[in-house]
């Protein structure tokens, strides 16, 4: 969201596919084909990780660009799908026109530290 430029986002969005790409991996051995990283509930790393995911829709409203790609991770495509369902996300979980609105405000702060800055 802070790139300065498409090349720096386009650096940033590789390194951050192959994370991704490693959560893949991640998820597949430790969850042992069941619903969440530790088993048949959420747990800690489903709730660290989920937080993400209305930031992830944000980038993909944003910039046009697919964090959790379904087709390079069709694991965690369907572990995002079965956390989003779960009762105590679908409350506090926020959507990712939430997210986008609050990138709006933060641009509008990094704008203003910048020229502050700059003076």
């Amino acid at each position: 969201m802070k790139a300065p430029t498409e090349e720096v986002r386009a650096e940033k969005l590789k390194e951050t596919h192959a994370v991704i790409q490693h959560l893949e991996e991640v998820f597949f051995k430790c969850s042992n084909g069941k619903a969440f990283f530790g088993g048949d509930s959420v747990g800690y790393v489903d709730l660290a990780l989920g937080c993400f995911l209305p930031w992830f829709g944000a980038l993909r409203k944003l910039f046009g660009v697919e964090i959790i790609d379904a087709a390079k991770n069709p694991h965690l495509t369907a572990w995002a799908e079965r956390f989003r369902k779960t009762e105590v996300v679908k409350v506090v979980l926020p959507e990712p026109d939430k997210a986008v609105e609050c990138h709006k405000k933060l641009q509008v702060k990094w704008a203003t530290a910048a020229a502050a800055a700059a003076k």
